[in-house]
Protein backbone atom coordinates (compact mmCIF):
# COMPACT_ATOMS: atom_id res chain seq x y z
CA UNK A 1 0.00 0.00 0.00
CA UNK A 2 1.28 3.51 -0.56
CA UNK A 3 1.98 3.61 3.18
CA UNK A 4 3.12 0.11 3.73
CA UNK A 5 6.82 -1.04 2.73
CA UNK A 6 9.29 -0.14 -0.11
CA UNK A 7 9.24 -2.55 -2.93
CA UNK A 8 10.42 -6.52 -2.47
CA UNK A 9 12.23 -8.29 -5.00
CA UNK A 10 9.99 -10.38 -7.68
CA UNK A 11 8.98 -13.77 -6.94
CA UNK A 12 8.38 -15.79 -10.33
CA UNK A 13 6.08 -18.72 -10.39
CA UNK A 14 4.39 -20.18 -13.21
CA UNK A 15 2.33 -22.42 -11.47
CA UNK A 16 -1.06 -22.14 -10.71
CA UNK A 17 -1.84 -20.86 -6.91
CA UNK A 18 -3.76 -23.00 -3.81
CA UNK A 19 -6.53 -21.93 -2.31
CA UNK A 20 -7.83 -23.54 0.25
CA UNK A 21 -11.01 -23.75 2.55
CA UNK A 22 -9.89 -22.23 5.75
CA UNK A 23 -10.68 -18.33 5.20
CA UNK A 24 -12.20 -18.63 8.87
CA UNK A 25 -8.86 -18.13 10.26
CA UNK A 26 -8.77 -14.42 8.41
CA UNK A 27 -12.20 -13.49 9.60
CA UNK A 28 -11.93 -13.90 13.45
CA UNK A 29 -8.85 -13.63 16.40
CA UNK A 30 -7.34 -17.16 17.04
CA UNK A 31 -8.96 -17.90 20.83
CA UNK A 32 -6.26 -20.86 20.58
CA UNK A 33 -3.53 -18.82 21.63
CA UNK A 34 -5.89 -15.55 22.23
CA UNK A 35 -8.57 -16.39 24.95
CA UNK A 36 -8.71 -12.52 26.62
CA UNK A 37 -8.67 -10.08 23.36
CA UNK A 38 -8.07 -6.69 24.51
CA UNK A 39 -10.96 -4.11 24.65
CA UNK A 40 -10.90 -0.71 23.27
CA UNK A 41 -11.74 -0.26 26.90
CA UNK A 42 -8.71 -2.00 27.91
CA UNK A 43 -6.58 -0.65 25.35
CA UNK A 44 -7.10 2.54 26.35
CA UNK A 45 -5.18 2.09 29.28
CA UNK A 46 -1.99 2.49 27.39
CA UNK A 47 -3.56 5.91 26.47
CA UNK A 48 -3.99 7.26 30.27
CA UNK A 49 -1.08 5.26 31.28
CA UNK A 50 -3.25 3.20 34.02
CA UNK A 51 -1.29 0.19 31.90
CA UNK A 52 2.45 0.75 31.28
CA UNK A 53 3.91 0.70 27.41
CA UNK A 54 5.63 -2.56 27.14
CA UNK A 55 8.58 -0.34 25.56
CA UNK A 56 8.43 1.51 28.43
CA UNK A 57 8.76 -1.70 30.77
CA UNK A 58 11.74 -2.97 28.33
CA UNK A 59 13.50 0.47 28.45
CA UNK A 60 13.24 0.53 32.28
CA UNK A 61 14.10 -3.13 32.79
CA UNK A 62 17.28 -2.55 30.38
CA UNK A 63 18.33 0.19 32.48
CA UNK A 64 18.56 -1.92 35.33
CA UNK A 65 20.30 -4.60 34.28
CA UNK A 66 23.39 -4.75 36.19
CA UNK A 67 26.72 -4.24 34.50
CA UNK A 68 28.33 -7.02 36.49
CA UNK A 69 31.84 -7.91 35.14
CA UNK A 70 33.01 -11.57 34.74
CA UNK A 71 30.69 -12.31 31.86
CA UNK A 72 31.99 -15.80 30.30
CA UNK A 73 29.89 -16.00 27.36
CA UNK A 74 28.06 -13.85 25.33
CA UNK A 75 25.35 -15.11 23.11
CA UNK A 76 23.57 -13.15 20.02
CA UNK A 77 19.61 -13.81 19.88
CA UNK A 78 18.95 -13.19 15.93
CA UNK A 79 15.01 -12.59 15.44
CA UNK A 80 14.59 -9.75 12.95
CA UNK A 81 18.05 -8.88 12.19
CA UNK A 82 19.87 -11.66 9.94
CA UNK A 83 23.20 -9.74 9.49
CA UNK A 84 25.68 -8.91 10.44
CA UNK A 85 26.58 -5.97 8.65
CA UNK A 86 24.99 -2.64 11.35
CA UNK A 87 23.71 -5.25 13.49
CA UNK A 88 23.82 -2.85 16.69
CA UNK A 89 23.00 -5.68 19.14
CA UNK A 90 25.27 -8.05 17.60
CA UNK A 91 27.82 -5.44 16.95
CA UNK A 92 27.55 -3.98 20.74
CA UNK A 93 28.13 -7.68 22.05
CA UNK A 94 31.15 -8.33 20.07
CA UNK A 95 32.71 -5.06 21.45
CA UNK A 96 31.96 -6.33 25.09
CA UNK A 97 33.45 -9.65 24.34
CA UNK A 98 36.75 -8.34 23.32
CA UNK A 99 37.23 -6.64 25.86
CA UNK A 100 36.59 -9.56 28.20
CA UNK A 101 38.80 -11.63 26.61
CA UNK A 102 41.34 -9.31 27.29
CA UNK A 103 41.03 -10.28 31.05
CA UNK A 104 40.17 -14.24 30.45
CA UNK A 105 38.73 -17.05 28.65
CA UNK A 106 35.35 -16.00 27.17
CA UNK A 107 33.07 -17.30 24.22
CA UNK A 108 30.76 -15.73 21.53
CA UNK A 109 28.12 -17.83 20.14
CA UNK A 110 24.57 -16.78 17.89
CA UNK A 111 20.96 -18.65 18.29
CA UNK A 112 17.91 -18.80 16.31
CA UNK A 113 14.85 -19.90 17.88
CA UNK A 114 11.72 -21.36 16.10
CA UNK A 115 8.30 -21.96 17.77
CA UNK A 116 5.66 -22.74 15.02
CA UNK A 117 2.95 -21.31 17.56
CA UNK A 118 3.70 -18.38 16.71
CA UNK A 119 3.94 -18.82 13.46
CA UNK A 120 0.24 -20.43 13.62
CA UNK A 121 -0.91 -17.45 15.98
CA UNK A 122 0.38 -14.59 13.86
CA UNK A 123 -0.60 -15.92 10.58
CA UNK A 124 3.13 -15.53 9.55
CA UNK A 125 3.72 -16.02 5.43
CA UNK A 126 4.58 -19.38 4.02
CA UNK A 127 6.81 -17.18 1.80
CA UNK A 128 8.28 -15.10 4.40
CA UNK A 129 9.32 -18.09 6.32
CA UNK A 130 10.80 -19.81 3.51
CA UNK A 131 13.13 -16.95 2.57
CA UNK A 132 14.00 -16.49 6.35
CA UNK A 133 15.08 -20.03 6.76
CA UNK A 134 17.26 -19.80 3.78
CA UNK A 135 18.61 -16.43 5.47
CA UNK A 136 19.21 -18.52 8.34
CA UNK A 137 21.54 -20.71 6.42
CA UNK A 138 23.60 -18.48 4.33
CA UNK A 139 23.88 -16.56 7.81
CA UNK A 140 25.33 -19.50 9.84
CA UNK A 141 27.91 -20.07 6.41
CA UNK A 142 28.59 -16.47 6.79
CA UNK A 143 28.89 -16.35 10.80
CA UNK A 144 31.15 -19.72 10.36
CA UNK A 145 34.15 -17.87 8.35
CA UNK A 146 33.95 -15.36 11.52
CA UNK A 147 34.72 -18.16 13.82
CA UNK A 148 30.90 -17.48 15.39
CA UNK A 149 28.68 -20.61 15.22
CA UNK A 150 25.12 -20.60 14.83
CA UNK A 151 22.80 -22.55 16.84
CA UNK A 152 19.07 -23.03 15.66
CA UNK A 153 16.60 -23.49 18.68
CA UNK A 154 13.33 -25.65 18.21
CA UNK A 155 10.87 -24.48 21.31
CA UNK A 156 8.21 -28.02 21.64
CA UNK A 157 6.09 -27.22 24.16
CA UNK A 158 3.50 -29.51 24.74
CA UNK A 159 0.37 -26.93 24.88
CA UNK A 160 0.05 -24.53 22.71
CA UNK A 161 2.51 -21.49 23.92
CA UNK A 162 3.64 -18.42 22.41
CA UNK A 163 7.15 -16.54 22.95
CA UNK A 164 5.37 -14.12 25.08
CA UNK A 165 4.57 -17.49 28.15
CA UNK A 166 6.53 -17.70 31.01
CA UNK A 167 7.35 -21.05 29.68
CA UNK A 168 9.31 -19.49 26.56
CA UNK A 169 10.91 -17.46 28.54
CA UNK A 170 12.52 -20.24 30.83
CA UNK A 171 13.16 -22.57 28.18
CA UNK A 172 15.31 -20.24 26.54
CA UNK A 173 16.98 -19.61 29.65
CA UNK A 174 17.79 -22.98 29.97
CA UNK A 175 18.81 -23.73 26.02
CA UNK A 176 21.47 -20.65 26.90
CA UNK A 177 22.97 -21.71 29.79
CA UNK A 178 23.47 -25.15 28.63
CA UNK A 179 25.26 -23.83 25.33
CA UNK A 180 27.25 -21.59 28.07
CA UNK A 181 28.45 -24.86 29.79
CA UNK A 182 28.43 -23.24 32.99
CA UNK A 183 31.27 -21.42 31.91
CA UNK A 184 30.09 -18.52 34.19
CA UNK A 185 27.53 -15.53 33.74
CA UNK A 186 25.96 -15.43 30.29
CA UNK A 187 24.72 -12.19 28.45
CA UNK A 188 22.17 -12.66 25.45
CA UNK A 189 21.57 -10.23 23.60
CA UNK A 190 18.84 -9.03 21.24
CA UNK A 191 17.59 -5.93 18.67
CA UNK A 192 14.27 -5.20 19.82
CA UNK A 193 10.79 -5.99 18.07
CA UNK A 194 7.82 -3.48 18.21
CA UNK A 195 4.63 -6.43 18.40
CA UNK A 196 3.10 -6.58 21.56
CA UNK A 197 3.87 -10.50 21.66
CA UNK A 198 7.30 -10.25 21.04
CA UNK A 199 7.66 -7.04 23.55
CA UNK A 200 6.53 -8.93 26.41
CA UNK A 201 7.85 -11.79 25.32
CA UNK A 202 11.14 -10.00 26.36
CA UNK A 203 10.06 -8.72 29.39
CA UNK A 204 9.38 -12.30 30.55
CA UNK A 205 12.96 -13.21 29.61
CA UNK A 206 14.18 -9.96 31.92
CA UNK A 207 12.44 -11.47 34.66
CA UNK A 208 14.56 -14.65 34.83
CA UNK A 209 17.72 -12.74 34.79
CA UNK A 210 19.67 -13.45 37.55
CA UNK A 211 23.64 -13.83 38.78
CA UNK A 212 24.43 -16.13 35.72
CA UNK A 213 21.77 -15.07 33.14
CA UNK A 214 22.09 -11.62 31.50
CA UNK A 215 20.06 -9.66 29.30
CA UNK A 216 20.61 -6.48 26.77
CA UNK A 217 18.35 -5.16 24.09
CA UNK A 218 18.80 -2.41 21.39
CA UNK A 219 16.72 0.12 18.98
CA UNK A 220 17.72 -1.67 15.71
CA UNK A 221 15.04 -1.89 13.25
CA UNK A 222 14.55 1.95 12.90
CA UNK A 223 16.68 4.49 10.96
CA UNK A 224 15.41 7.30 13.78
CA UNK A 225 14.64 5.25 17.27
CA UNK A 226 11.36 5.28 18.39
CA UNK A 227 10.33 8.10 21.16
CA UNK A 228 13.06 9.97 20.10
CA UNK A 229 10.67 12.26 17.77
CA UNK A 230 8.21 14.22 19.89
CA UNK A 231 5.50 17.15 19.73
CA UNK A 232 5.81 20.49 21.52
CA UNK A 233 4.10 18.90 23.78
CA UNK A 234 6.58 15.80 24.26
CA UNK A 235 3.47 13.33 22.76
CA UNK A 236 4.22 11.18 19.67
CA UNK A 237 3.27 12.67 16.41
CA UNK A 238 -0.51 11.40 14.89
CA UNK A 239 0.17 12.75 11.13
CA UNK A 240 3.34 11.92 9.24
CA UNK A 241 3.99 15.43 7.32
CA UNK A 242 5.17 17.34 10.87
CA UNK A 243 7.03 14.26 11.89
CA UNK A 244 8.53 13.48 8.59
CA UNK A 245 10.06 16.90 8.54
CA UNK A 246 11.89 16.40 12.35
CA UNK A 247 12.83 13.21 11.27
CA UNK A 248 14.69 14.75 7.91
CA UNK A 249 16.79 16.90 10.55
CA UNK A 250 17.39 14.43 12.52
CA UNK A 251 18.53 11.89 9.88
CA UNK A 252 20.57 14.61 8.06
CA UNK A 253 22.44 15.45 11.81
CA UNK A 254 22.99 12.08 12.41
CA UNK A 255 24.38 11.25 8.90
CA UNK A 256 27.54 13.04 9.90
CA UNK A 257 28.17 11.15 12.84
CA UNK A 258 30.78 8.02 11.67
CA UNK A 259 29.25 5.48 13.92
CA UNK A 260 25.37 6.06 11.80
CA UNK A 261 26.03 2.60 9.94
CA UNK A 262 28.32 0.47 12.40
CA UNK A 263 31.10 -1.72 10.85
CA UNK A 264 31.64 -5.69 11.37
CA UNK A 265 34.95 -6.82 12.22
CA UNK A 266 37.37 -6.87 9.39
CA UNK A 267 39.16 -10.59 11.02
CA UNK A 268 37.25 -13.59 12.88
CA UNK A 269 37.08 -13.02 16.38
CA UNK A 270 39.04 -16.14 17.34
CA UNK A 271 41.64 -18.83 15.02
CA UNK A 272 39.31 -21.68 16.42
CA UNK A 273 37.55 -23.31 13.04
CA UNK A 274 33.67 -23.26 13.13
CA UNK A 275 31.51 -25.15 10.56
CA UNK A 276 27.91 -24.34 10.28
CA UNK A 277 25.92 -27.40 10.69
CA UNK A 278 22.87 -26.87 8.62
CA UNK A 279 19.92 -27.78 11.24
CA UNK A 280 17.79 -30.53 10.68
CA UNK A 281 14.15 -28.84 10.13
CA UNK A 282 12.13 -28.76 7.21
CA UNK A 283 9.32 -26.02 6.81
CA UNK A 284 6.22 -28.10 7.85
CA UNK A 285 3.50 -28.40 5.16
CA UNK A 286 1.00 -26.52 6.83
CA UNK A 287 2.97 -23.05 6.82
CA UNK A 288 3.04 -23.59 2.62
CA UNK A 289 0.28 -25.72 1.43
CA UNK A 290 -1.26 -22.85 -0.48
CA UNK A 291 2.17 -21.75 -2.17
CA UNK A 292 1.97 -22.99 -6.04
CA UNK A 293 3.46 -26.62 -6.19
CA UNK A 294 7.04 -26.96 -7.19
CA UNK A 295 7.60 -24.02 -4.54
CA UNK A 296 8.18 -20.43 -4.56
CA UNK A 297 11.40 -18.94 -6.82
CA UNK A 298 12.37 -17.10 -3.63
CA UNK A 299 14.83 -14.75 -3.74
CA UNK A 300 18.87 -15.59 -2.53
CA UNK A 301 18.20 -15.09 1.32
CA UNK A 302 21.52 -13.16 1.37
CA UNK A 303 23.57 -9.75 3.10
CA UNK A 304 25.50 -9.76 -0.73
CA UNK A 305 21.66 -10.45 -2.34
CA UNK A 306 20.34 -7.42 -0.49
CA UNK A 307 23.31 -4.92 -0.91
CA UNK A 308 23.55 -6.12 -5.00
CA UNK A 309 20.01 -5.29 -4.81
CA UNK A 310 20.30 -2.17 -3.16
CA UNK A 311 23.22 -0.93 -5.37
CA UNK A 312 21.08 -1.68 -8.73
CA UNK A 313 18.55 -0.15 -7.79
CA UNK A 314 20.52 3.20 -7.00
CA UNK A 315 21.99 2.75 -10.39
CA UNK A 316 18.69 2.52 -12.04
CA UNK A 317 15.16 2.94 -11.30
CA UNK A 318 15.77 4.88 -8.72
CA UNK A 319 15.78 7.65 -11.32
CA UNK A 320 12.31 6.82 -12.47
CA UNK A 321 10.66 6.66 -9.06
CA UNK A 322 7.98 8.41 -9.74
CA UNK A 323 6.64 4.88 -11.86
CA UNK A 324 7.26 3.05 -8.92
CA UNK A 325 3.18 2.51 -8.81
CA UNK A 326 2.96 1.55 -12.77
CA UNK A 327 1.44 -1.76 -12.44
CA UNK A 328 3.11 -4.12 -15.46
CA UNK A 329 6.54 -2.48 -14.44
CA UNK A 330 6.93 -3.20 -11.01
CA UNK A 331 8.88 0.40 -10.51
CA UNK A 332 9.66 0.03 -6.99
CA UNK A 333 12.97 -1.20 -5.12
CA UNK A 334 12.13 -4.49 -4.42
CA UNK A 335 14.01 -4.37 -0.95
CA UNK A 336 11.24 -5.11 1.03
CA UNK A 337 12.09 -8.58 1.58
CA UNK A 338 15.21 -8.18 2.99
CA UNK A 339 14.39 -5.20 5.38
CA UNK A 340 11.82 -6.84 6.74
CA UNK A 341 13.84 -10.22 8.05
CA UNK A 342 16.57 -7.59 8.41
CA UNK A 343 18.99 -8.98 5.98
CA UNK A 344 19.91 -5.56 5.35
CA UNK A 345 19.22 -1.98 7.55
CA UNK A 346 17.14 0.23 6.83
CA UNK A 347 20.29 3.18 8.23
CA UNK A 348 22.46 1.59 5.16
CA UNK A 349 19.83 1.73 3.01
CA UNK A 350 19.21 5.80 3.87
CA UNK A 351 23.22 6.45 3.82
CA UNK A 352 23.61 4.88 0.58
CA UNK A 353 20.82 6.75 -1.31
CA UNK A 354 21.53 9.74 0.28
CA UNK A 355 25.16 9.56 -1.57
CA UNK A 356 22.84 9.31 -4.62
CA UNK A 357 20.93 12.56 -3.41
CA UNK A 358 23.94 14.82 -2.85
CA UNK A 359 23.90 14.61 0.50
CA UNK A 360 20.50 15.65 1.10
CA UNK A 361 17.56 13.51 2.92
CA UNK A 362 15.15 15.73 1.29
CA UNK A 363 14.57 19.00 -0.24
CA UNK A 364 14.02 22.24 1.49
CA UNK A 365 10.33 21.90 -0.25
CA UNK A 366 9.67 18.24 0.76
CA UNK A 367 7.18 18.51 -2.49
CA UNK A 368 9.91 19.50 -4.48
CA UNK A 369 12.21 16.01 -3.10
CA UNK A 370 14.07 14.49 -6.07
CA UNK A 371 13.22 10.54 -7.45
CA UNK A 372 15.66 9.45 -4.63
CA UNK A 373 14.29 11.77 -2.14
CA UNK A 374 11.02 10.53 -2.57
CA UNK A 375 12.34 6.68 -1.76
CA UNK A 376 14.04 7.79 1.49
CA UNK A 377 10.57 9.28 1.91
CA UNK A 378 9.05 5.40 1.66
CA UNK A 379 11.94 4.11 4.00
CA UNK A 380 10.23 7.24 6.65
CA UNK A 381 7.21 5.90 6.75
CA UNK A 382 8.66 2.18 8.09
CA UNK A 383 9.78 4.13 10.91
CA UNK A 384 6.32 6.15 11.36
CA UNK A 385 4.41 3.12 11.67
CA UNK A 386 7.14 1.45 13.87
CA UNK A 387 7.11 4.26 16.04
CA UNK A 388 3.46 4.48 16.14
CA UNK A 389 3.55 0.72 17.11
CA UNK A 390 6.16 1.50 20.47
CA UNK A 391 3.77 4.43 21.58
CA UNK A 392 0.20 2.81 21.04
CA UNK A 393 0.81 -0.86 21.45
CA UNK A 394 -2.93 -2.13 21.28
CA UNK A 395 -2.07 -1.45 17.10
CA UNK A 396 -0.51 -4.56 17.05
CA UNK A 397 -3.71 -6.54 18.92
CA UNK A 398 -6.27 -5.41 16.24
CA UNK A 399 -7.07 -2.72 17.33
CA UNK A 400 -8.00 0.73 15.46
CA UNK A 401 -6.33 3.86 16.29
CA UNK A 402 -9.68 5.13 16.07
CA UNK A 403 -11.73 2.91 18.71
CA UNK A 404 -15.02 4.21 17.72
CA UNK A 405 -14.28 2.39 14.25
CA UNK A 406 -13.49 -0.88 16.27
CA UNK A 407 -18.22 -0.67 16.14
CA UNK A 408 -18.29 -0.47 12.65
CA UNK A 409 -20.82 -1.93 11.10
CA UNK A 410 -19.02 -4.17 8.42
CA UNK A 411 -21.04 -6.60 6.28
CA UNK A 412 -20.13 -10.00 7.60
CA UNK A 413 -19.95 -11.91 4.17
CA UNK A 414 -17.44 -15.01 4.03
CA UNK A 415 -18.68 -15.57 -0.15
CA UNK A 416 -17.82 -11.78 -1.07
CA UNK A 417 -14.32 -12.17 0.77
CA UNK A 418 -13.83 -15.48 -0.41
CA UNK A 419 -14.35 -13.99 -4.09
CA UNK A 420 -11.43 -11.12 -3.01
CA UNK A 421 -9.15 -13.73 -2.07
CA UNK A 422 -9.39 -15.74 -4.80
CA UNK A 423 -9.04 -12.67 -7.50
CA UNK A 424 -12.84 -13.84 -8.16
CA UNK A 425 -14.42 -10.23 -8.38
CA UNK A 426 -15.58 -9.75 -11.34
CA UNK A 427 -13.44 -6.56 -11.05
CA UNK A 428 -10.42 -7.04 -13.65
CA UNK A 429 -7.98 -5.16 -11.47
CA UNK A 430 -8.49 -6.20 -8.71
CA UNK A 431 -9.01 -9.80 -9.50
CA UNK A 432 -5.42 -9.35 -11.34
CA UNK A 433 -3.47 -7.87 -8.36
CA UNK A 434 -5.36 -10.79 -5.98
CA UNK A 435 -3.84 -13.78 -8.70
CA UNK A 436 -0.34 -12.04 -8.61
CA UNK A 437 -0.36 -11.99 -4.93
CA UNK A 438 -1.25 -15.80 -5.15
CA UNK A 439 0.91 -16.80 -7.42
CA UNK A 440 4.15 -14.52 -6.67
CA UNK A 441 3.85 -13.84 -2.58
CA UNK A 442 4.62 -10.26 -3.85
CA UNK A 443 2.36 -7.28 -5.53
CA UNK A 444 3.90 -3.12 -4.77
CA UNK A 445 2.53 -1.09 -2.47
CA UNK A 446 -0.39 0.47 -5.24
CA UNK A 447 -1.61 -2.55 -6.00
CA UNK A 448 -2.12 -3.00 -2.27
CA UNK A 449 -3.57 0.16 -1.78
CA UNK A 450 -6.75 -0.99 -4.76
CA UNK A 451 -7.29 -3.91 -3.28
CA UNK A 452 -7.67 -2.81 -0.02
CA UNK A 453 -10.07 0.29 -0.83
CA UNK A 454 -12.04 -2.10 -2.50
CA UNK A 455 -12.58 -4.54 0.20
CA UNK A 456 -13.04 -2.40 2.80
CA UNK A 457 -14.82 0.47 0.99
CA UNK A 458 -16.88 -1.35 -1.75
CA UNK A 459 -17.40 -5.08 -0.27
CA UNK A 460 -17.74 -3.07 2.95
CA UNK A 461 -15.71 -5.93 4.68
CA UNK A 462 -13.59 -5.85 7.99
CA UNK A 463 -10.39 -4.63 7.26
CA UNK A 464 -8.64 -7.06 9.71
CA UNK A 465 -9.80 -9.60 7.52
CA UNK A 466 -7.52 -8.19 4.27
CA UNK A 467 -5.08 -7.36 6.91
CA UNK A 468 -4.33 -11.27 7.34
CA UNK A 469 -4.78 -12.63 4.32
CA UNK A 470 -1.75 -10.16 3.63
CA UNK A 471 0.10 -11.70 6.75
CA UNK A 472 -0.37 -14.82 5.19
CA UNK A 473 0.61 -14.68 1.63
CA UNK A 474 3.13 -11.57 1.61
CA UNK A 475 6.99 -12.50 1.14
CA UNK A 476 7.55 -9.18 2.44
CA UNK A 477 5.25 -8.85 5.29
CA UNK A 478 5.73 -6.68 7.95
CA UNK A 479 3.19 -5.89 10.95
CA UNK A 480 3.60 -2.08 11.57
CA UNK A 481 3.40 -1.29 7.75
CA UNK A 482 0.88 -3.84 7.22
CA UNK A 483 -1.34 -2.64 10.18
CA UNK A 484 -0.61 0.64 8.82
CA UNK A 485 -1.36 0.24 5.42
CA UNK A 486 -4.47 -1.17 6.16
CA UNK A 487 -6.02 1.57 8.72
CA UNK A 488 -4.81 4.40 5.92
CA UNK A 489 -7.21 2.62 3.54
CA UNK A 490 -9.71 1.85 5.59
CA UNK A 491 -10.08 5.02 7.34
CA UNK A 492 -9.53 3.46 10.95
CA UNK A 493 -5.84 3.77 11.78
CA UNK A 494 -2.92 6.57 12.52
CA UNK A 495 -3.08 9.98 9.53
CA UNK A 496 -5.31 7.86 7.46
CA UNK A 497 -7.09 8.65 4.12
CA UNK A 498 -10.76 10.50 4.95
CA UNK A 499 -13.78 8.13 5.20
CA UNK A 500 -15.09 9.21 2.04
CA UNK A 501 -12.13 8.73 -0.45
CA UNK A 502 -13.15 5.86 -2.29
CA UNK A 503 -10.47 5.07 -5.07
CA UNK A 504 -12.17 4.26 -8.25
CA UNK A 505 -11.51 0.97 -9.44
CA UNK A 506 -12.00 2.22 -13.21
CA UNK A 507 -10.03 5.30 -12.96
CA UNK A 508 -6.81 3.46 -11.03
CA UNK A 509 -7.10 0.59 -13.76
CA UNK A 510 -6.73 3.21 -16.28
CA UNK A 511 -3.97 5.46 -15.15
CA UNK A 512 -1.88 2.22 -13.88
CA UNK A 513 -2.22 -0.21 -16.43
CA UNK A 514 -2.94 1.91 -18.97
CA UNK A 515 -2.69 -0.77 -21.69
CA UNK A 516 -4.38 -3.06 -19.68
CA UNK A 517 -1.09 -5.92 -20.06
CA UNK A 518 -1.17 -6.46 -16.32
CA UNK A 519 -4.59 -7.92 -16.52
CA UNK A 520 -4.55 -9.78 -19.41
CA UNK A 521 -1.56 -11.24 -17.45
CA UNK A 522 -2.89 -12.33 -14.42
CA UNK A 523 -6.65 -12.88 -15.85
CA UNK A 524 -6.60 -14.48 -19.25
CA UNK A 525 -9.90 -14.98 -19.79
CA UNK A 526 -9.54 -11.59 -20.28
CA UNK A 527 -6.47 -11.83 -22.65
CA UNK A 528 -8.56 -11.41 -25.85
CA UNK A 529 -10.79 -8.73 -24.24
CA UNK A 530 -10.33 -5.12 -25.54
CA UNK A 531 -11.76 -2.88 -22.96
CA UNK A 532 -10.36 -4.29 -19.28
CA UNK A 533 -11.04 -1.38 -17.81
CA UNK A 534 -14.64 -0.82 -16.98
CA UNK A 535 -16.28 -1.93 -14.27
CA UNK A 536 -19.43 -2.94 -15.47
CA UNK A 537 -19.36 -4.47 -18.83
CA UNK A 538 -20.50 -7.95 -19.75
CA UNK A 539 -17.80 -10.14 -21.01
CA UNK A 540 -17.69 -13.97 -22.40
CA UNK A 541 -15.95 -16.13 -19.70
CA UNK A 542 -15.49 -13.89 -17.18
CA UNK A 543 -17.93 -12.81 -13.94
CA UNK A 544 -19.79 -9.77 -13.87
CA UNK A 545 -19.10 -7.46 -10.80
CA UNK A 546 -19.70 -9.12 -7.32
CA UNK A 547 -20.94 -5.55 -6.52
CA UNK A 548 -22.53 -1.98 -8.50
CA UNK A 549 -19.96 0.45 -7.69
CA UNK A 550 -22.04 3.41 -7.01
CA UNK A 551 -24.52 2.00 -4.67
CA UNK A 552 -21.58 0.43 -3.16
CA UNK A 553 -20.00 3.98 -2.71
CA UNK A 554 -23.12 4.69 -1.05
CA UNK A 555 -23.47 2.15 1.57
CA UNK A 556 -20.02 2.96 2.95
CA UNK A 557 -20.26 6.52 3.05
CA UNK A 558 -23.32 5.99 5.00
CA UNK A 559 -21.74 3.30 7.45
CA UNK A 560 -19.12 5.40 7.82
CA UNK A 561 -21.15 8.24 8.78
CA UNK A 562 -23.03 6.27 11.22
CA UNK A 563 -20.29 6.03 13.70
CA UNK A 564 -18.28 8.91 12.57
Amino acid sequence: MKRGPVGSPIVKSNKKPKVHGDYEQYMHLNTTYYTHPITCQKANNFNNQSRKKPVDLLKQLNSKQEKSGGIKTFIHWFRGDLRVHDNRALLEALEQFKKYKEQGPAQFLTIFTINEHDWRAHLDSGWKLKFQLNAVRNLGERLSKMSIPLHVLHFQPEDPLLCSSGEYASWLKSECLKLAKDSGPTLVTANLQYGADEQYRDVKVFERCDAKFKFQVFHDACVIDPGTLATGKGTQYTVFTPWYKKWIAEVQEDLKDSGFVKEEPEKPISDQKVEFKNPDYELPSEFANYIPEGGPEVPEASEKAAFQQLSDFLKGKVHDYEKKDHLPDEGSSHLSCYITSGLISTRVVVKESVKESNGAVAAKDVRKNSPVQEFIREVAWRDFYKHAFSNWPFLSMDIPYHFELNDMNWRDDKEAFISWCEGKTGVPIVDAIMRKLLCTGYINNRARMITASFMCKNLLLDYRWGERWFRKHLIDFDLASNVGGWGFCSSTGIDSQPYFRILNMELQSKKFDPKGDYIRKWVPELKDCKDVHTFHLARKGYKSAIVDYKKSREDALAAYREII
